[in-house]
């Protein structure tokens, strides 16, 4: 049993370390919303979080187990970091087309979704699409520095990138292997038959490797672009909802500027659990903007939602196959016909053509990250080369998405390279999303976003952070999320 003072140094030990977590999401988060950081305070911020995460390692071992695997992949991350602000910058000013303009500037990684979705020349988006691949030669080697850094800071701890995942996320390699693969494999051929279907409808072709996952994504919608909601705010639709189901979504701050070299992808950062929340989006197609806000807005509540009392862990170290449930669940609004018509005001026709588009990019969702999960699971437990990550990746996507891309397509990602391991939680946190939907239904109806008692019940999940209690809806089966898209 833990003396009185080891408990108090423990303590103090969190509160600490919650302080440097908040300072360095600030600098963090205004790099990627393309603001000035100060780059001084980030280096001080990155040299602290390593001499405190060391000083848990060297004082406390393995004990608590969660502590030490927060602490070991903390330090990798910092000993790594200026690779990956270097990954940053490179994208933004290597990664461009000068020949495209979107916003009256060349295309770059930053705004090629923009361009991809409002192009209709499907030779001009081959053109980006193919010279951002031949540059993408330019992130390798910085990719590849920074994840042999990680392993190696890891390693040093008697760990590695993916035990240290695999413990997080509370499940075995095997097992989460089998889980993807046949996900990827259910979903596939209902995923085939609405890609042909589309692309007939959008290029009036089948679906070549430069029609990605982002491009329909957003092109899906294109029917609906100037007539869907032009003046409804998505951000505040879906925080009406969380009112009116009894959830607090007031602490959550939003930037929707669209500043150069601000990230491509809307996300949400918890500077501090859970007072100081933030979520960042780029205006593209407006339906795109709902979903996209929709789940980031999930992530912000999630957060926000947390008790301010819970322990360091609790609030910082919540595994990413958890964070991703919530956000996934209130996207999926976007799903629901009865939430399009009621909420939306949309019409009965509408609202099941609508449905039917986000279940194919539900779809394309599974199978694609299907690939890119199978790709990093392999890549740290085979010690893969970027090039041979490469070919592996291209045989991937052809053995789940049916279209054989490029390898080296995976290098241009914005998970994929970014985070040691991340893919696989997506598809974890889709088939929680989907149990707890089934549960938020058995206790509330189908109409669940309208009755105050379950956004009661989600507090009770939302307010312990990590320490929830998943059987209290999910058993990760995914005979319900399956069902829905096959």
């Amino acid at each position: 049993m833990a003396s009185k003072s080891s408990l108090a140094e423990l303590q103090n030990w969190r509160s600490a370390a919650e302080r440097i977590q908040q300072e360095k999401a600030v600098q963090y988060f205004r790099k990627l919303v393309g603001l000035k950081y100060d780059e001084k305070r980030l280096a001080e911020n990155e040299k602290e979080t390593v001499k405190h995460y060391r000083s848990f390692i060297t004082k406390f071992g393995k004990d608590p187990e969660v502590l030490f695997n927060i602490s070991a992949i903390e330090i990798a991350y910092s000993t790594t970091y200026k690779l990956y602000l270097k990954l940053l910058d490179l994208r933004t000013t290597k990664i461009t087309a000068k020949n495209h303009r979107v916003n009256n500037a060349p295309v770059n990684w930053g705004s090629w979704r923009q361009f991809t979705s409002s192009s209709d020349d499907s030779k001009a988006r081959k053109e980006v699409f193919d010279t951002f691949l031949a540059k993408s030669s330019l992130l390798a080697p910085t990719i590849e520095a920074r994840f042999r850094g990680m392993a190696q800071s890891m390693n040093a701890f008697g760990t590695d990138p993916l035990s240290n995942y695999l413990s997080l996320e509370g499940v075995e390699y095997d097992g989460l292997v089998s889980f993807v693969d046949a996900l990827g494999r259910e979903v596939k051929p209902a995923f085939r038959r609405s890609l042909d279907y589309y692309s007939r409808e959008i290029l009036e072709r089948d679906a070549k490797y430069y029609d990605d996952y982002y491009f329909f994504r957003s092109r899906i919608f294109r029917k609906y672009e100037k007539s869907f909601l032009p003046r409804v705010n998505p951000f505040a639709k879906i925080s009406r909802t969380m009112s009116e189901m009894g959830l607090d979504p007031s602490r959550i701050r939003v930037d929707s500027a669209d500043r150069k070299g601000k990230n491509a992808s809307a996300f949400c950062f918890a500077i501090k659990i859970p007072a100081d929340v933030r979520l960042s989006y780029r205006e593209a197609n407006p339906l795109d903007n709902f979903t996209n806000i929709f789940h980031e807005t999930g992530h912000g509540i999630h957060f926000s939602s947390i008790e301010e009392g819970r322990l360091y862990e609790d609030k910082y170290g919540i595994s990413s196959g958890v964070a991703e449930t919530f956000s996934i669940f209130f996207e999926s609004l976007m799903e629901d016909q009865g939430y399009l018509t009621q909420k939306l005001g949309l019409s009965n026709d509408v609202a099941a053509d609508l449905a039917d588009r986000i279940r194919f990019n539900t779809r394309f969702f599974c199978v694609f990250y299907s690939a890119n999960s199978t790709m990093k699971l392999r890549y740290w437990r085979d010690s893969l080369s970027i090039d041979e990550a490469s070919d592996l990746y291209a045989d991937l996507t052809e053995k789940y998405i049916g279209i054989r891309y490029p390898g080296e397509y995976w290098l241009l990602h914005h998970v994929l390279p970014d985070y040691h391991l991340y893919s696989p939680s997506y598809l974890i946190a889709a088939v929680r999303a989907s149990e707890l939907r089934e549960a938020m239904i058995s206790k509330f109806g189908e109409r669940f976003w309208q009755e105050k008692g379950s956004g009661q019940f989600l507090l009770e999940l939302l307010r312990p952070g990590r320490s929830l209690d998943l059987t209290l809806f999910s058993r990760l089966d995914p005979r319900a999320f399956t069902k829905s898209l096959v």
